[in-house]
């Protein structure tokens, strides 16, 4: 009896095992993925696609800052340049879905509109959005007047007005096309390896135009460099009255650069809401809102918490892919 006793025992505890083995593990491999309870429980890494010192980087390290206080732990922003932002996309889907992996996102819509982002809005949950930035369309002073002026030089001499802007099939090149669509004009746009190579063409007369937010360009303008001729906004601007907007033109071109965060959909939706409610307390610290106006980030309200930030890059991804179906005709 006692032999057969121990069998049982031995058949009991191996089930119990297995049993403890599959629920400690996700649909994809992963080992226990962690739960909210004691969340967070070591520092987190805050992977970002894109270079140091840029719109994004600058952006993660600001809410980074506030993040630990709010967390009480550190919170490491690491860059990870490549794809537009597509090799810290990767990484962070490779990475345990506990919580302590998030990703600074600006170019992830376009990315996965184009299909060069394969982990979509399936492998994804959006945290929060933070920023809507505000574009531009910047020219040397010297070069041109106004808008109407600019306009009817590019009707005058189609395709070959030059505009600059950061890489290929990015934002910069979809506002350069869509604006081109709107005014009805033929642009010429020429990609630059960064902001600086861009101010320096304009400012240089190497390029007649750039489009770019108002916090890169804000000493150049102050310095009289260059001016914005419109602004891709609904009403004018508080700081910029007399700079007309796209919408007054008739022109349905208010989109700019979005900046948030997401996290892997695997993890526990208890610790995507305590990461929500987090990133809601640091978007409304007095330093935040102080880093976005020296940045010119406030121009428009940017925070949308993860419900709405889901629609709205599931309306971005649709936009963008007929953008680029028409763009790459």
């Amino acid at each position: 009896m006692k032999f057969k006793f121990s069998i049982l025992l031995a058949v009991l505890l191996l089930i119990l095992s297995a049993c403890g083995s599959e629920a400690n593990s996700d649909s994809s491999g992963n080992s226990n993925e962690g739960s909210a309870t004691d969340y967070p429980e070591r520092d987190i890494e805050i992977l970002v696609g894109h270079g140091a010192g840029g719109g994004t980087d600058s952006f993660t390290r600001a809410v980074a800052k506030e993040l630990e206080e709010i967390l009480g732990v550190n919170v490491n922003v690491v860059n990870q340049e490549g794809g537009a932002g597509v090799v810290a996309i990767q990484n962070a889907y490779n990475a345990p879905a506990d919580g302590h992996t998030l990703v600074g996102i600006s170019a992830f819509p376009i990315t996965t509109a184009a299909g060069t982002n394969q982990y979509g809005l399936d492998a994804f949950t959006p945290i929060a959005r933070f920023q809507s930035d505000t574009y531009a369309l910047w020219v040397n002073p010297e070069k041109y007047e106004s808008i109407d002026e600019f306009v009817q030089a590019a009707k005058d001499n189609p395709g070959e007005i030059s505009v600059g802007g950061t890489g290929s099939l990015g934002m910069d090149e979809i506002t350069a096309f869509t604006f081109g669509q709107e005014a009805g004009v033929e642009l010429n746009f020429i990609p630059q390896n960064g902001s600086g190579e861009m101010h320096a063409g304009v400012i240089g007369g190497h390029l007649d135009a750039m489009f770019d937010e108002f916090g890169p360009t804000q000493s150049l303008y102050e310095e009289g460099d260059i001016k914005p001729l419109v602004v891709f906004s609904e009403e004018r601007l508080e700081d910029f009255p007399d700079v007309p907007t796209t919408v007054e033109n008739g022109w349905d071109l208010t989109d700019g650069n979005e900046r948030g965060f997401m996290i892997k959909s695997e993890t526990d939706p208890e610790i995507i809401a305590a990461l929500e409610d987090a990133m809601k307390q640091a978007y409304e610290t007095d330093s935040y809102q102080e880093y976005e106006e020296n940045n010119y980030l406030h121009l428009r309200e940017g925070w949308m918490n993860s419900e709405e930030y889901t629609t709205r890059l599931e309306e971005s991804i649709t936009k963008f892919e007929e953008i680029l179906a028409e763009l790459q005709k």
